[in-house]
């Protein structure tokens, strides 16, 4: 696996007041394999195409502490939410340094602080294995057995993937 270093800017959300720019997540929440298409053409005139959904499926990233985020540069600039980057900033700190109070700013890629235990990922493909794992529960199971037997799958599945994964890399 290729590792990038990863850059993250935190951004502290704010209130617009009365009467500012306004966005709103009106369509719910959808993936995207499966965007609401006919209500984003009625609503907004124009229809996203699939090699846009794939950017911007592959734009956005999950932190493995949690948290969510997106790219904003091809050099691996991430943008998330102030508390997403909280730990991180933590762990610059010294006792010259708060930089979870204060901030900081890299005015060079040579002065980037490195996240040296923080993870990315990346959703890359979208597969619906439901009949899959709904096919591992036979008629007579019991509702512990049929759990069981979805757990099962599951696994099975994941463990598939990260194979795959593994070969690719």
């Amino acid at each position: 696996m290729t590792r990038r270093m990863v850059t993250i800017a935190v951004v502290v959300p704010t209130l617009l007041s009365p009467g500012g720019m306004r966005t709103f997540g009106d369509e719910g929440m959808w993936l995207y394999n499966a965007p609401p298409r006919e209500l984003l053409k009625e609503r907004y005139g124009s229809e996203p195409d699939a090699a846009w959904l794939e950017h911007l499926q592959r734009s956005s990233v999950r932190f493995n502490s949690g948290g969510s985020g997106s790219f904003v540069s091809a050099n691996g600039l991430v943008l998330s939410n102030h508390h997403v980057g909280a730990d991180a900033l933590q762990k610059f700190g010294d006792k010259d340094h708060n930089y979870l109070r204060d901030g900081f700013y890299a005015r060079t890629p040579a002065q980037e602080k490195r996240c040296l235990d923080l993870e990315l990922n990346v959703l890359m493909e979208i597969q619906d294995v439901t009949a899959r794992v709904n096919a591992s529960v036979k008629p007579d199971l019991s509702p512990e057995q049929a759990f069981l037997a979805r757990r099962a799958a599951m696994a099975e599945i994941e463990k598939e993937s990260l194979d795959r994964n593994r070969s690719a890399e």
